[in-house]
């Protein structure tokens, strides 16, 4: 997972989100018919092959016409999806989303999106200073019953993050107080010691650290996808969705390597998040899959988290058939 900038920020965004949201359309009945998608997402690079297949017309070449809304998370947009009030989510993975699978709602996971890359860390777990003793290594007593503070809570992705991180520590997410904490919120809340450790993402963790706010203690899981894409069941059933997904995967072929940062490509991304091209390339890099495979394993330790901890209505694993259809992805054109 990548960097998120000015999250609160975006709950107040949203814009159109019901007038252009409908079932899926086209203009005309013949076979190239335009056909118009409704993609329902949170403008932050996490999600940046979106930005590139727009801008490159790569939907256009697929005969899509895609109308963006902004919603505040991806969990809130599953319903929508389900409903074919828009037929695209790119969001979060999430104990709520695995409850509505469950509950009988008509979507699915389908794709991937950004995934932590090697190197200098986008995300992970930081202890406020003090916490480790002089002299000493972070223990789980330092931890244990203490306030760590999460964007969206246990039940969000990050929720998943920190089951990994505490893992060495021989920790729970049970075993900590997790609190909701708003990511521009974690330095102040680390520096004056109302959390003991937050689960920070760039360039919110970089400025902690830089500040010497923190100590990031665990990295985020390299390769781990929490954020993807999901399609509603209706939308799923149409021809559009596999050109759909082959212009979302070229945008992520155009995303290989150093191609990231190309000053073309840091262009577009900036236009479509607000964020400036200098701070998009000092970032940490993403790792997006050439065809966007869905992160199964990543999804079933997630589930499996979220039912340990009680994050979730059901106490027996779902298999991941139920919530994830990786056959578009597994037709994606290799060239």
């Amino acid at each position: 997972m990548r960097r998120i900038k000015g999250f609160a920020a975006l709950t107040i965004a949203a814009s159109s989100v019901l007038a252009a949201c409908g079932s899926t359309g086209s203009s005309t009945t013949n076979a190239t018919a335009t056909t118009n998608v409704t993609v329902a997402y949170v403008p932050i690079p996490l999600f940046d092959p979106l930005y590139i297949a727009m801008a490159k017309g790569y939907f256009a070449k697929e005969h899509i016409n895609v109308h963006l809304t902004v919603v505040s998370s991806g969990q809130s947009a599953t319903t929508l999806a389900a409903t074919n009030r828009v037929q695209v989510v790119l969001g979060g993975f999430s104990a709520g989303m695995f409850d509505a699978i469950h509950q009988g709602l008509d979507f699915k996971v389908v794709g991937s999106m950004a995934a932590e890359a090697p190197g200098p860390a986008a995300n992970g777990l930081v202890v406020a200073n003090g916490v480790i003793p002089a002299g000493k290594t972070l223990t789980g007593s330092e931890l244990r019953g203490k306030k760590i503070g999460i964007d969206g809570g246990a039940g969000a992705a990050g929720g998943y993050l920190l089951a990994e991180a505490l893992k060495p520590y021989h920790l729970t997410l049970s075993d900590v107080n997790v609190v909701n904490l708003g990511l521009p919120d974690m330095q102040t809340a680390l520096a004056n010691h109302s959390v003991v450790a937050a689960y920070p993402s760039a360039p919110f963790l970089s400025a902690i650290l830089a500040a010497r706010d923190g100590t990031l203690v665990s990295p985020a899981p390299v390769n781990a996808a929490v954020v993807g894409v999901i399609y509603g069941g209706a939308f799923a059933k149409t021809p559009a969705a596999q050109r759909f997904f082959d212009a979302l995967a070229k945008g992520a072929q155009d995303l290989q390597g150093s191609a990231q940062t190309s000053a073309a490509n840091l262009a577009i991304i900036a236009k479509a998040t607000g964020e400036s091209t200098a701070i998009l390339k000092s970032e940490p890099p993403s790792i997006y899959a050439p065809n966007l495979a869905p992160p199964i394993a990543t999804l079933g330790a997630m589930q499996n988290v979220y039912i340990t901890n009680g994050l979730v209505d059901y106490h027996h694993p779902m298999g991941t058939s139920t919530f994830v259809d990786a056959s578009f992805a597994n037709h994606v054109p290799t060239s």
